[in-house]
């Protein structure tokens, strides 16, 4: 019996390294106190594709960490290929590591995987990204020599443009301003087009700088009749937080009735009316202040992890995620994630549909059987059991 537990020990790790993409629970990649986060920028050039990652430890000094890469060729497939060699290290300091991957071209997509081990607790966290042979990304952005690795940019600030080649580049500019997100139990959500209509255009030589002047999406392509490029949302420079009245507003769309969203609206930069209306929603003067540190605190990380060609809270997930909050679990597969609430016995399933202004945009699957849950948790936020 000792031999048999012994052997099951120094097995258990062995299989939970083992398991399927499919079998394994992501809810991590969008809790803002996990004690690992990776983010990856990719790139698709002529002969090669280029993954820059950053590794945040945000308890334990980075060194307490054993990284592991391997590749993958489907979400099922239980055993990565490990990667051998070594990416180039771009820079290190005590609680991250910036690295950088250069791939030859595939004809077939692929995962990039890295498991995160802490030595002493052996907790293991998984991050990846699938490297697709036609990713729309072909350049990207720097800001004082260091690569834009965020879906959004501060209009004012500077920006050199890093494209393959020498060849001039077109800048698309659209000022449209997004619908937020319908509720999940809607008929029909907003379609957005795979090519929308921009409302100004200008040229740049390659390696130009450039500043954006107005809040929109930048789309920025060698060829305009092609779907690639790279596009980024100009914002204000303390996004993804608010600030403004106005700003402050336009999320209190899902907690609101039409009336008082209406009034919401009309208090313009008035702060004395604003809070009168938080305060009759919430009943109590500590009750609205904690609703509104609560609910603004989702909507910043919702516009840290969602942001697209629109605002974080304004898409499919980050208003599930404003209005439901961190998922208990996250379950991906090829083209599709799912989110499932333990309390409410909830499940949300997004559908990639991605586009050239953001490869990694995903699309609720929307149902009527949503309504209750949707109704009861707007509810609680109301009365600010959050």
């Amino acid at each position: 019996m000792k031999k048999l537990f012994l052997y099951l020990f120094f097995l258990a790790p062995v299989i939970a390294l083992t398991q399927p993409i499919t079998g394994l629970n992501f809810r991590e990649w969008y809790n803002p106190d996990a004690e690992i986060a990776v983010t990856f920028s990719i790139a698709r050039l002529t002969d090669r594709v280029v993954v820059d990652y950053t590794i945040d430890a945000r308890q334990q000094p980075i060194s307490k960490y054993s990284i592991v890469w391997e590749r993958r060729e489907t979400y099922t497939q239980r055993d990565g290929n490990l990667l051998t060699e070594s990416p180039t290290i771009i820079s290190e300091t005590e609680k991250q590591k910036q690295g950088s991957w250069i791939f030859s071209p595939s004809a077939t997509a692929w995962l990039l995987v890295v498991k995160v081990t802490n030595t002493e607790s052996k907790t293991t966290w998984t991050y990846f990204r699938q490297i697709d042979p036609k990713y729309p990304q072909i350049g990207w952005l720097e800001n004082v020599n260091n690569k834009v690795n965020s879906k959004f940019i501060a209009i004012k600030n500077s920006y050199q443009v890093k494209p393959e080649g020498s060849t001039p580049l077109f800048v698309s500019v659209y000022y449209n301003d997004f619908k937020p997100a319908a509720p999940p139990f809607a008929e029909q959500a907003e379609a957005t087009d795979r090519f929308m209509f921009y409302d100004s255009t200008f040229r740049l030589a390659a390696g130009a700088t450039f500043a954006p002047q107005k809040q929109g999406v930048y789309l920025i392509q060698r060829d305009t009749n092609a779907a690639e490029g790279f596009a980024y949302l100009g914002v204000n420079d303390i996004y993804p937080k608010f600030s403004s009245i106005t700003d402050l507003a336009q999320p209190l769309l899902y907690v609101t009735t039409g009336e008082e969203y209406t009034e919401l609206m009309r208090a313009g930069t008035d702060k004395a009316k604003f809070d009168k209306i938080i305060l009759d929603i919430t009943g109590d003067r500590d009750r609205a202040k904690n609703f509104m540190r609560s609910y603004f605190r989702r909507v910043e990380l919702a516009n840290i992890y969602f942001t697209s060609y629109k605002h974080g809270w304004k898409t499919d997930k980050g208003m599930v995620y404003l209005i439901f909050g961190l998922p208990d679990e996250v379950s991906v597969n090829d083209g599709t994630e799912t989110w499932y609430y333990k309390s409410s016995r909830t499940r949300f399933t997004f559908v990639k549909r991605g586009s050239v202004y953001d490869p990694h945009h995903y699309v609720l699957l929307r149902d009527k059987r949503f309504s209750e849950t949707w109704f009861s948790t707007i509810d609680l936020w109301r009365k600010s059991r959050f």
